[in-house]
């Protein structure tokens, strides 16, 4: 299977208790579908997978790939300990995942063989699609492109990499590595667009999660028509992007998704409520 284009890294939706809820993950995943996204991410950063038990992320990515209309599932396996990620590996693939998504270990800073080893390890391990997913600043780790390279060598498995650190300069460098059986994704989205014109196969973009406006640039660009992409990309994603995260990643996303789908969710300990102020800031670019 190639993988390309727009992949949503979902919010979990969670009920006042802050436990995944079903209904709002019914109406996430319609909202998805009903906006074109090429692909659905559970469980990544945006999807607060470390806050959430084994059995919570199994059942969730269940949900997502029960609903998904055969759009392929990323599952994000991130996880502290090599031997856990396995595990998480297999639970995703039995709940019906298509791909698994694999960051460095976090915690203990790494250096590019202990990287090596714990993705040498957990692919080994595993029969599935695998996704490599550099984002240093949250695990503290970068995935030089060398170690990629040597991963890809010996994984015929190895699909593709979600690049988040927002680095351009060094997403040139793991950009050139595209092909139709290696995508590259880029994290970030007010970068979407430059990293499409430098050869990206399509953006892992978290204001898929409550707007059209990721799909519509991506489709806009694939059509040509790149001054309409850049006017989407400036006016509508960029200003969107600056209003969800003026407060902690990733509560502003989850505050929009659930105004903008009429979802009546809650937060998981220890997230907030944004204050009167950002509230309006994102509800002005987002109802």
């Amino acid at each position: 299977m190639a993988y390309a284009g727009i992949v949503t890294p979902m919010v979990t939706p969670m009920d006042r208790e802050g436990k995944p809820d079903r209904k709002g993950t019914e109406k996430l995943v319609e909202f998805l579908i009903s906006s074109g996204v090429d692909g659905l991410f559970p469980m990544g950063s945006t999807g607060l997978f470390p806050w959430f038990g084994r059995e919570e992320r199994k059942k969730f990515i269940g949900w997502c790939a029960e609903l998904s209309g055969g759009r392929p599932v990323y599952a994000g396996i991130g996880s502290s300990s090599s031997s856990e990620a396995v595990e998480l590996a297999r639970d995703a693939i039995d709940a019906g995942a298509t791909a698994l998504v694999l960051m460095p270990s976090y915690y203990i800073t790494l250096d590019q063989k202990e990287i090596y080893n714990h993705f040498s390890y957990v692919i080994s391990k595993v029969d599935a699609d695998f996704i490599l997913y550099n984002i240093p600043q949250l695990a503290g780790s970068w995935i030089l492109p060398e170690t990629v390279q040597k991963i890809r060598e010996e994984f015929s498995q190895v699909k593709g990499l979600k690049e988040s650190s927002g680095d351009m300069r060094f997403f040139e460098r793991i950009v050139s590595m595209a092909s139709r059986d290696f995508a590259v994704f880029q994290g970030q989205d007010d970068l979407l667009l430059a990293s499409l014109s430098l050869g990206a196969s399509g953006g892992v973009v978290g204001l898929s999660n409550f707007t059209t406006y990721c799909t519509e640039l991506y489709s806009l660009f694939r059509e040509g028509k790149y001054q309409e992409a850049r006017k989407v990309q400036v006016e509508k994603v960029n200003r969107v992007m600056q209003a969800v995260n003026s407060v902690t990643f990733p509560i502003g996303y989850y505050y929009a998704t659930y105004r903008k789908l009429g979802i009546d969710g809650g937060f998981r300990q220890p997230m907030y409520m944004p204050d009167e102020a950002a509230r309006r800031a994102i509800d002005s670019v987002v109802l």
